[in-house]
């Protein structure tokens, strides 16, 4: 129940974050003032190819890591969050939003502390 609150919240959150914004740019620029705002350390935005990547360090790793585990906050709470904003990208804007995942995927990004997501349009994603 909890979680689909969340993601009703980002849900709704993502129709007053986004207004406006129709290109990758646009939205992770966006996507990265928001995480700014909850304390994110954005460490890189390199852009690959037609996706734009933006690496950064969450400082709710830990936080409450004693009770419910190691990434609680980080990892459950705040994706669900993301889940919204991904479920509203792809329905309005036509836009792929790759909520934030372990970083130990990239070859150049080998630090278990830092996370990334990317955003692009749909098309040129899939293909």
């Amino acid at each position: 129940m909890i979680r689909r609150l969340l993601h009703g919240f980002g849900y709704l959150a993502a129709h007053v974050l986004f207004l406006g914004a129709t290109t990758p740019r646009a939205v992770v620029r966006r996507l990265r003032l928001a995480y700014r705002l909850v304390g994110v350390r954005i460490v890189e935005t390199p852009g690959v190819d037609a996706v734009e990547r933006t690496v950064f360090l969450c400082p709710y790793r830990n936080l409450a890591a004693n009770w419910f585990g190691e990434k609680w906050i980080c990892h459950d709470i705040l994706d669900r969050v993301d889940d919204g904003y991904v479920t509203y990208l792809r329905r309005h804007k036509d836009i792929d939003y790759q909520r934030p995942q372990g970083c130990t995927e990239l070859e150049y990004c080998s630090e278990s502390a830092y996370c990334y997501s990317e955003v692009s349009k749909l098309s040129e994603y899939s293909e």
